[in-house]
């Protein structure tokens, strides 16, 4: 949980700082004591790798920290229904974070401004937050209703729009600048990070419910299938002898035509549905399940033919691996489903 925790926790400091560079990329022509000017600025600064212009045009800390902010009060928001026990931990395990997190964030962003990449290899965690964000998938479209606030001459609006493929629709980040002394104008801050977080927060939960329902009823359905053919094989033991070779026959029959069978049928129907990030560790025990319940068939039937001690030995350990797996994921689940 501390692992998830420190994760989650620059996922919008990370991304918004990278956003907001890549977001100026229009050819405006206006006086440089504009916001536009300074939009164009950033898209100026990262082209010619421009460090020192780009933190004239962005206040970095103050991106940084209100993103960071954004961030904890989505995930901690009432629509997300933890216990209040768990968000205040939350909460005070994200502000024990903060500092060493910005500095990292801080590093980074140098680091992408200089070369135009974030070195994978030096910004791993960044790139995974920019990942559970769902920011590295987010297509920038456009920066519109750029505007001075009438109320304070020196306070300015600007949207940037980006397309959210897990939201499936255009999501407006709305950004503050501030005029300095000098009348140059500065990207301060980010205000509507938080709805951000909770949009993807909620079509995340969405998208992970589905799955979850979907694969159940796949689930519920093939066992099924194997409890009815279960029944049929304890009927020809009851009637039959194992060491009869119509009896045995008749089994290897029954394990291949339906108990193999239906255990690939179940794994292709599985691997046919789309699996939400947060359902990967879920997913990869259900193929492990079907990959072993078919070598376990395989085992069994083969038993049929060579009646040898090593080969029944080897399908009741997998059987006995499938076991466990199927309450591992049974507890996944429904972990997963509260």
């Amino acid at each position: 949980m501390e692992k998830k925790f420190k994760t989650a926790a620059g996922i919008g400091v990370a991304a918004l700082a990278i956003v907001v560079a890549g977001g100026g990329y229009y050819h405006f022509h206006m006086n440089n004591d504009t916001p536009d000017f300074a939009i164009k600025t950033i898209q100026e600064s990262l082209e010619e790798h421009d460090t020192k212009s780009f933190y004239r045009a962005v206040d970095v800390t103050g991106v940084l920290d209100s993103g960071y902010d954004g961030f904890v009060e989505g995930l901690t928001s009432p629509e997300n229904t933890m216990t209040p026990d768990a968000k205040d931990a939350i909460k005070n395990f994200m502000q024990m974070l903060r500092a060493p997190m910005i500095l990292s964030l801080k590093a980074a962003i140098d680091s992408y401004i200089a070369t135009g990449d974030l070195k994978s290899e030096e910004n791993g965690g960044v790139i995974e937050l920019l990942e559970k964000t769902g920011l590295n998938d987010a297509e920038i479209r456009d920066v519109k209703n750029i505007q001075v606030n009438d109320a304070n001459r020196d306070e300015a609006f600007a949207d940037l729009i980006i397309y959210q493929p897990e939201l499936e629709k255009e999501f407006p980040l709305q950004f503050i600048l501030v005029r300095g002394k000098d009348n140059q104008w500065q990207v301060s801050r980010v205000q509507n990070f938080r709805e951000y977080v909770e949009a993807i927060g909620q079509a995340r939960r969405i998208q992970l419910d589905d799955y979850l329902a979907k694969a159940g009823e796949i689930n519920s359905r093939h066992d099924s299938t194997v409890r009815e053919a279960e029944q049929k094989y304890g009927m020809i033991l009851a009637v039959g002898n194992l060491g009869n070779d119509k009896t045995r026959t008749e089994l290897k029959n029954l394990i291949n035509d339906v108990f193999k069978k239906d255990w690939e049928d179940r794994k292709q129907e599985l691997f046919s549905l789309k699996v939400p990030k947060d359902a990967e560790p879920l997913q990869n025990l259900y193929m492990r399940i079907c990959d072993l319940s078919i070598a376990a068939s395989k085992d069994y039937a083969k038993w049929m033919d060579d009646n040898n001690a090593a080969t029944i030995k080897a399908a009741e350990e997998k059987i006995h691996q499938v076991q466990t797996l199927m309450t591992e994921a049974a507890t996944l689940a429904k972990r997963m489903t509260s």
